[in-house]
């Protein structure tokens, strides 16, 4: 629950997405903590709001544009594999096809945090 509140204000849930926006919120966050990686406390910060910002997107039907295939390669397919396990149920249960742009920039953090790991 930590970071919620004020994640929720940060991206203007309204009141009547609320509910479903905690919800789905904090079944990702607890995909994100069933794997492998660490998140520093900034990084945990970041990945919060971004959650909740690609939920709010997919509750309103509002996903960002494409990006051009090209900088899609420029995470791991393991990055890949932690982003669909964390945000891939949030596509499911919309009803609507997994968004590989929206994909890409959750494996960005996982990308992150495996690279910070390394750093080690």
């Amino acid at each position: 629950m930590k970071y919620l509140n004020k994640i929720l204000e940060t991206n203007e849930i309204t009141p009547d997405m609320r509910e479903k926006a905690e919800r789905l919120y904090l079944e990702a966050k607890s995909r994100a903590e069933n794997l492998p990686l660490t998140f520093g406390e900034d990084a945990q910060l970041m990945l919060s709001n971004h959650l909740m910002a690609l939920i709010k997107r997919v509750l309103e039907g509002k996903l960002i544009d494409p990006m051009e295939e090209e900088m899609l390669s420029e995470i791991s397919e393991k990055a890949w594999e932690y982003a669909d396990i964390i945000a891939g149920p949030l596509f499911v249960e919309a009803g609507i096809e997994k968004d590989r742009t929206e994909l890409f920039l959750v494996g960005t953090h996982a990308e992150m945090a495996m690279a910070a790991e390394a750093a080690r």
